[in-house]
């Protein structure tokens, strides 16, 4: 088996890169997507796709931090790759949204009026 072969024939738990995104893409349940396209990204880091995928699952369970992570890391490997970028947007807008909730600004109190 030449190096090529072995290179591409890479597995985890005896899968392979192709099996995992199929588990990956056909799972219902975000955790499971998730731990399946870290296996994914395990063998074959450079998967700019996976990244993005696995940023949405993030999104879905509203851990924005991981997701803007995982599509960092998409763009990363692959600058522009539009779907990434707006996905990012996305996730940075409903982590300020959150911030914004949790963290109002003060209103100015004012003091007693005196007559």
């Amino acid at each position: 088996m030449g190096f090529l072969d072995k290179l591409f024939k890479k597995k985890i738990e005896g899968k392979t890169v192709e099996e995992w995104y199929g588990i990956a893409v056909g799972e219902t349940d975000p955790e499971k997507k998730i731990e399946s396209f870290d296996k994914v990204l395990t063998l074959k880091p450079d998967f700019a796709g996976a990244w993005n995928l696995r940023g949405l699952e993030f999104v879905v369970l509203k851990r924005y931090e991981e997701a803007i992570a995982s599509f960092d890391k998409a763009l990363e490997i692959r600058p522009s790759y539009p779907e990434a970028r707006y996905n990012k947007e996305d996730a940075e807008t409903e982590l300020r949204k959150i911030s914004t909730a949790e963290n109002p600004v003060e209103e100015k109190k004012e003091g007693p009026v005196e007559v």
